[in-house]
């Protein structure tokens, strides 16, 4: 399953840049005053930095969404990440050509304090590359925006998708997950969707009546490195509190 949402992400990843590549292309051929008339003007750069910006960050969020594990994902990030890289290059816009209004902003920022503790030490690459992007497009060199935007989500992918510089395969903990519930049809999605981020590879092995109107459902699991089964357990109970009746984990007798 992981394998499929991997192959999905780039897919969609691939189709996106591909159609913002055309699109710029296509302003830069064929849109009178690309190079000169409205966007030559302050309002027109300003548009055009803030809409790149935003298109370039667009797809960090979204893939930070899909891949970080619901226990250590932070909403606030999220607008961060899809804030700053616009707000960095109407910055540096205005900026870049005055050595005495870089010095006030600077004298501006350093009177502002900022204070924020991140829920993973790893979340600080997605803030650096949202610097990236907004430096990028403030200046309007796009190309290297795009091209490192594209690159770090192809990185994030593959390390998801293969975990890798997690623990030795040995060292995960495998076993059955057993879920009862009235509602197999309903409870199922919520359980693989647990699943999916406590479990590097999962299978629905056995769906058997168990009494009038309860279905236990059995899934193999083999569990991330960061994930336990106690911790597993927990948020099948939390995510699906109204659809089961119990659940338990069996791990598998080394």
């Amino acid at each position: 399953m992981t394998e499929r949402r991997a192959l999905g992400l780039l897919v969609r990843l691939a189709a996106y840049y591909g159609l913002l590549a055309a699109g710029a292309l296509l302003v830069k051929r064929w849109v009178p005053g690309a190079r000169t008339g409205i966007l030559a003007t302050p309002a027109g750069a300003a548009a055009l930095v803030t809409i790149g910006a935003l298109a370039l960050v667009i797809p960090v969020a979204w893939v930070y969404m899909r891949t970080k594990p619901k226990e250590r994902y932070d909403p606030s990030l999220v607008h961060t990440v899809i804030i700053l890289p616009v707000v960095i290059a109407g910055v540096v816009l205005i900026v870049r050509d005055s050595i005495a209004l870089a010095f006030s902003l600077a004298g501006i920022v350093a009177a502002v304090r900022f204070r924020n503790t991140l829920r993973d030490t790893k979340d600080a690459v997605y803030i650096l590359l949202a610097i990236a992007v907004g430096l990028s497009a403030g200046v309007q060199v796009f190309e290297i925006a795009f091209v490192v935007s594209a690159v770090f989500m192809a990185i994030v992918i593959v390390l998801w998708r293969f975990d890798i510089g997690a623990a030795p395969a040995a060292e995960r903990v495998r076993g059955r997950l057993v879920a009862e519930t009235a509602m197999p049809t309903t409870a199922q999605p919520t359980i693989v969707g647990v699943l999916e981020d406590h479990a590097r590879r999962w299978k629905l092995i056995r769906s058997e009546a168990t009494g009038p109107g309860s279905t236990a459902l059995t899934f193999a699991v083999q569990l991330r490195s960061r994930s336990s089964a106690e911790a597993l357990v927990a948020a099948v109970r939390r995510d699906a509190a109204a659809q089961i009746i119990s659940v338990w984990f069996e791990p598998d007798l080394q």
